[in-house]
């Protein structure tokens, strides 16, 4: 059984100091939070390719799975913790060859330009938590006895690549090779909801390798092979807590956040003179804020080359009810308020894709009211 963070007894919750008196009272016991049981795992299969639609190329990932059973020790009447599941994206790499017409490279623009060394993988409406369902147990005083919980969370990638170039209104076959490999920071948390402190449980590190083939001189459907190992690597439940960056706590999240980028005539690692974004943001302050992107092109036609994408070449989907599906980008009100750092452009009501919805607005200002109480342990 693991012992991880630490509650001050419910008797006497206070703080203790190491400042000794006559009339001073014993010190309280310390009720620990118990790990009862912790899995992290990949399932042990191939990704499975679907060359179905005459437009994209699809292809579903194993699933990525974590579950953790916890005994949460007893809270005073008024006490509310939120125990559940944060992640992140470290590193994305996400780049679909067309030969000698060039690439494109889907990309979250705090890492490309090194503003922020992760970014949050929140479903986008209960952060900082992963998702809102069994992602996440609330629990509320007063009980006297600890309390068994469980929360669980999967995720994996089914995206849809065009087979022609992005900038194109054709459906000819020049897609020649998928590259992905991205990396993840998963923790487990115990959170005060009154207080914004996060004590990290546990942390788990796991990645997302692949590379396909596609011959396009051959018929749809026989088309696209994957070269890479068939077998993932398992995640690594690490001996060391990391430390989760302030910049994960808040929006935006990566599917807010993730931008389609044409680099024309390149090859992979080469750099384009003129870079296309074919698909913005649903947050644009990722790019307003942002002055790596200042002398890309924003494609006229990227909307309609969302909707030919039909929204599938999301950065990361997951199989949870409760998770941002990449098929609803084109449907879904775009909203997005950043809070760090602090808004700078002069008239943000002008900026498209920038609304707060209502029923978000709270939840964001309460995080924000809360931001400098946050404590990551």
């Amino acid at each position: 059984m693991n012992l991880m963070g630490r509650l001050i007894d419910k008797t006497k919750r206070m703080n203790v100091t190491r400042t000794t008196t006559t009339n001073e009272k014993p010190q309280q016991s310390i009720l620990p939070i118990r790990i009862l049981e912790l899995e992290a795992k990949i399932e042990s299969r191939p990704t499975i390719i679907d060359e179905k639609s005459s437009a994209v190329l699809k292809y579903r990932t194993p699933h990525f799975r974590s579950t953790a059973t916890i005994q949460f020790p007893p809270l005073d009447e008024g006490e509310h913790w939120k125990i559940g599941w944060i992640q992140s994206c470290t590193r994305m790499d996400f780049l679909n060859s067309y030969g000698d017409w060039g690439y494109s490279s889907w990309e979250f623009p705090q890492l490309v330009s090194g503003q922020n060394p992760m970014i949050s993988d929140s479903d986008g409406r209960n952060y900082p938590f992963y998702g809102s369902k069994c992602e996440v147990i609330e629990l509320h005083g007063p009980f006297l006895d600890y309390q068994t919980i469980k929360v669980l969370m999967n995720d994996n990638f089914y995206p849809h690549i065009t087979w022609d170039i992005p900038t194109s209104n054709e459906r000819l076959s020049r897609l020649t090779n998928v590259k992905r490999h991205q990396n993840f920071y998963t923790w487990l948390v115990a959170m005060n909801v009154k207080t914004g402190s996060i004590i990290v449980l546990k942390t788990i590190s796991w990645q997302m390798n692949l590379e396909i083939n596609i011959d396009s001189t051959k018929s749809q459907g026989s088309r696209a092979t994957l070269i890479s190992d068939p077998i993932p690597i398992q995640p690594e439940i690490l001996k060391q807590n990391i430390r989760i960056p302030t910049c994960v706590l808040y929006p935006p999240n990566a599917n807010s956040a993730q931008i389609l980028v044409w680099h024309p005539g390149c090859r992979v690692g080469e750099v384009s003179k003129r870079p296309e974004i074919v698909v913005l943001p649903r947050c644009m302050f990722v790019l307003h804020q942002n002055p790596y992107y200042n002398h890309y092109i924003r494609h006229k036609t990227h909307t309609s080359i969302q909707n030919k994408l039909n929204g599938g070449s999301s950065s990361s989907s997951s199989s949870s009810d409760t998770k941002s599906n990449a098929s609803q980008s084109t449907k879904t009100k775009p909203f997005c308020r950043l809070i760090f750092p602090p808004p700078s452009p002069p008239n943000s009501s002008s900026i498209p894709g920038n609304r707060c919805c209502d029923d978000m607005k709270h939840i964001l200002d309460d995080h924000a009211r809360l931001a400098q109480g946050v404590i990551v342990r």
